[in-house]
């Protein structure tokens, strides 16, 4: 599956639906910095406002019925990604 990236700014993320998914932040060149899941809204705003990732510029997503299907996917993009890259995303080993 292909996710469309956007642009990681406040006003894009406020229309995004509240709607369980795992998401993906990338930097200006769209290298992951960051996987998370839950309430894609809430949990985008939350690392904006709290400035958690600031080399995010972009982000995608990819929705989920349950929390639990989140967390196993979130899972396999990590263990995906650290097979490749031989380590987490950046903000993910930080807030690890």
């Amino acid at each position: 599956m292909v996710w469309k990236w956007w642009s990681y700014t406040k006003d894009l993320v406020a229309c995004d639906p509240e709607k369980l998914g795992v998401y993906e932040l990338g930097d200006e060149s769209k290298n992951t910095v960051y996987y998370g899941s839950g309430i894609i809204k809430t949990r985008l705003l939350d690392h904006l406002n709290k400035r958690e990732c600031p080399m995010a510029r972009f982000y995608r997503f990819e929705l989920f019925s349950t929390e639990t299907q989140c967390r196993k996917r979130e899972e396999e993009l990590l263990a995906e990604y650290k097979r490749i890259h031989k380590k987490l995303p950046t903000y993910n080993e930080k807030m690890g």
